[in-house]
């Protein structure tokens, strides 16, 4: 089918990076007039399983409207990136920030902010490079494999491939909203034309399901900065989701002797940034 390419966030163009075998899509509102002072800051925003970078064109441009500069990025394998790579493991995707940030020649350390499976990720790359991260902020976040891996994991390759892979994302992606944005409709019209366009979408956000979180989980000690951990009050992703924001927080901060803030928004789901615009951006504004 024709390749179709998503529009663009902050009016410019799509970028791409070359990396292993295949390529990284981004977006960067590049460095802002304002970012002369100390609190302009570079945001580097990564989306969750299944969905595209465009799950920041709330948030983002009013990130960029407060003075920071801010980088929107594809998961390997979805939305405009590459379907070449021949892993999706959390770790494999916390490398394709590090291509990013060197094909832009960024030095300062970013403001990491991870939606869903991108929390591992974030937690990752943050362990890993700690000089190359000022803050993480993680939104709707998995940081652990949960009990309701064990039975899911193995009916992904049947959910998830190409021939009814789409329409079964489709169908769970609505269900992680409890106050869906008024464009839901025509960005989930995005979505399956994206996916349509190249099946190998659909096999592999079953690969990244099927991924273990358990090694971002295991490198929290090595964790530098400080974290702010948001969350929707009606996550359907959790059973009781204050009670698993409480508990990542604690071991975030016994485990690694950083600061750790919470913030759980009240009647929102698994997308805060897209329910709950201006409350999200109030919280991440207030931690920075």
């Amino acid at each position: 089918m024709t390749a179709v390419t998503l529009p663009t966030i902050f009016g410019g163009q799509m970028q791409t990076v070359a990396f292993e075998s295949s390529t990284i899509a981004f977006e960067d509102s590049g460095p802002s007039t304002k970012m002369s002072n100390s609190s302009g800051k570079t945001f580097y925003c990564l989306p969750g399983i299944g969905d595209f970078r465009h799950s920041y064109r709330f948030l983002a441009p009013k990130l960029v409207q407060a003075g920071h500069r801010v980088i929107c990025q594809d998961l390997r394998g979805v939305g405009d990136s590459g379907t070449k790579f021949e892993s999706y493991s959390i770790d494999d995707c916390s490398k394709d920030i590090d291509a990013v940030l060197a094909h832009l020649n960024i030095k300062n350390p970013v403001i990491l902010i991870g939606n869903s499976l991108s929390a591992a990720v974030a937690i990752t790359f943050a362990a890993d490079h700690p000089s190359k991260v000022e803050k993480v902020i993680t939104i709707g976040g998995f940081f652990r494999d949960m009990p309701s891996d064990a039975y899911f994991r193995p009916l992904t390759p049947l959910l998830f491939n190409h021939y009814w892979g789409q329409p079964v994302w489709l169908s769970a992606f609505k269900g992680f909203f409890a106050k869906p944005p008024t464009d839901i409709d025509e960005y989930c019209a995005a979505v399956k034309a994206k996916m349509l366009s190249n099946c190998d979408h659909a096999s592999i956000i079953g690969a990244m399901i099927r991924a273990t979180k358990e090694p971002a989980w295991a490198k929290v000690p090595a964790i530098k900065c400080p974290v702010l951990l948001i969350m929707g009050s009606k996550d359907p992703d959790f059973k009781n989701p204050k009670e698993e924001t409480e508990f990542v927080a604690k071991n975030i901060e016994e485990r690694a002797g950083v600061q750790v803030s919470q913030a759980l928004i009240e009647g929102v789901g698994h997308y805060p940034h897209n329910e709950a615009v201006d409350e999200t951006l109030n919280a991440i504004i207030s931690f920075i």
